[in-house]
Parts: structure tokens; C-alpha cells; sequence
């Protein structure tokens, strides 16, 4: 598939779910901000669309900092571990948090439905999850292991 394929087909998606988003000046980038319930209330996300695949990206609006980047590596860790679909990532350099999805479209002439959903909401469900134990890790109130058994319970 090529690039204005997959645009086509998650533009769709986006405006039959009534989403709010807009594409970035000159890219292949759809980008749009999402009320959360956890502590964090917001996350924005981006849908980059590229040759035969496309990511998506929930950004957090709280970086980590030096001191806390330890915790927050543990407790990505532990989140990551036995995920399905997608992982959170930290950029040890600026301490972005950001949980994303991949999906392979090569070979593929259409995109499911399911696989559109699946690719957009989990990013936002995990960073809803997750949110308040990268809230309290980010601020230096908490531990990994608290947040972890908090989130799981």
C-alpha cells in the first residue's frame, strides 16, 4: 500500500469514529490530543504513515527527569513485559514517554477495521493505564514496583 493509500483508509476510520485531528504542514502525520482519566488528563497522539506501515504514538506531556529516569525505566520494564501489542518507550536523552504501535501493511490491499481500532485506542488505554504511575514516577513521589502493583490492581 502505498502512502496516501493507508492516509485514505485511517482518515476514514478517524471521521467515521469521530475523531478531532489534523494532519502536520507537509507530512504524513495525523496528530491529535485525547482526554485521559488518569492523573495525566491528556495525552497527544500522532499517526505516522509511511510505505506499507504506520505508527502511532501516545505522547506524554511529562517527561522524566535525570533523577527519576531509574523508576521510570524499571517500571516501563515491568509494564512492557508480556505486552501484546505495542510498548512504551523512554528516550533516556530528553526523557520522553511515549507508548506506541506498529502495524505491516506490505502485501496488504485493504486495512481492517479491527486492526485500525486495535492500533489506535490501545496506545491511549495503556497510557490511561499507566498514566498515573508515570505521573508519580515523573514527580518523584514513588517507586516502580508501588506503581506497577497499583496500575495491576
Amino acid at each position: 500500500m502505498t502512502k496516501l493509500q493507508i492516509m485514505d483508509w485511517i482518515e476514514g476510520f478517524l471521521k467515521d469514529d469521530d475523531w478531532k485531528y489534523r494532519q502536520l504542514e507537509g507530512k504524513m502525520i495525523l496528530k491529535m490530543g485525547v482526554n485521559l482519566k488518569c492523573k495525566m488528563k491528556s495525552t497527544d497522539l500522532f499517526i505516522d504513515v509511511k510505505d506499507d506501515e504506520y505508527l502511532v504514538y501516545a505522547i506524554s506531556p511529562l517527561k522524566g527527569d535525570p533523577e527519576s529516569l531509574g523508576e521510570i525505566l524499571r517500571y516501563i520494564s515491568l509494564v512492557n513485559y508480556g505486552m501484546k501489542n505495542g510498548n512504551f518507550e523512554l528516550d533516556v536523552e530528553d526523557g520522553e514517554i511515549r507508548y506506541k504501535t506498529y502495524v505491516n501493511l506490505d502485501g496488504a490491499t485493504e486495512i481492517p477495521t479491527q486492526v485500525l481500532k486495535d492500533s489506535i485506542y490501545i496506545p491511549v488505554m495503556m497510557m490511561d493505564k499507566y498514566g498515573n504511575g508515570i505521573a508519580a514516577l515523573s514527580m518523584g513521589f514513588s517507586d516502580a514496583d508501588t506503581e506497577y502493583q497499583n496500575a495491576r490492581s
